[in-house]
């Protein structure tokens, strides 16, 4: 169950890119997920190894790395996220878990927050750069067609 302990905010003014990233994060997680479905065991030694290492350390560095690329682009751009558990190493993230389970779970976390985006609050700056946008169009318009642009637009805003 995700626990959100605050509000779910976009704070890159640019809503329509950060969806569009989040969106291709999560296609690169799915890649990895196929990747790791693939994966053989690695030799290593029962006596003096986790079972993590079974998976390969450069397979490990690669996840590593998603793990960081995803968790940078989180804080820039969306506030509230911190429902997403692991980036600690704790929860789905700890080192002592397979790949498979760690890249399942942040995969399902990964899609609340893709569900739960188009709720998020948006930054001023992206909403006054709509209405200029809507008033532009107006304008150019003229009257008659501007006023059906307006009433269109408060059938369905956004």
């Amino acid at each position: 169950m995700a626990y959100q302990m605050e509000n779910l905010e976009i704070i890159n003014p640019n809503k329509n890119w950060v969806i569009k990233e989040l969106d291709a994060l999560i296609v690169e997680w799915e890649k990895w997920q196929s990747e790791v479905a693939k994966i053989d065991d690695h030799p290593y030694d029962h006596n003096t190894q986790s079972e993590v290492y079974a998976d390969g350390e450069e397979n490990m560095q690669k996840h590593d790395i998603l793990q960081a690329k995803t968790l940078t682009f989180l804080n820039n751009n969306i506030k509230g996220h911190g429902f997403i558990k692991g980036f600690d190493g704790q929860e789905c993230d700890r080192t002592d878990l397979r790949l498979n389970i760690r890249v399942k779970h942040r995969l399902r976390q990964l899609r609340i927050l893709q569900a739960s985006i188009k709720y998020a609050i948006v930054p001023e700056a992206y909403l006054i750069r709509k209405a200029k946008e809507l008033t532009d169009k107006i304008i150019a318009s003229g009257t008659e067609t501007g006023t059906k642009i307006l009433l269109e637009y408060l059938k369905n805003p956004m």
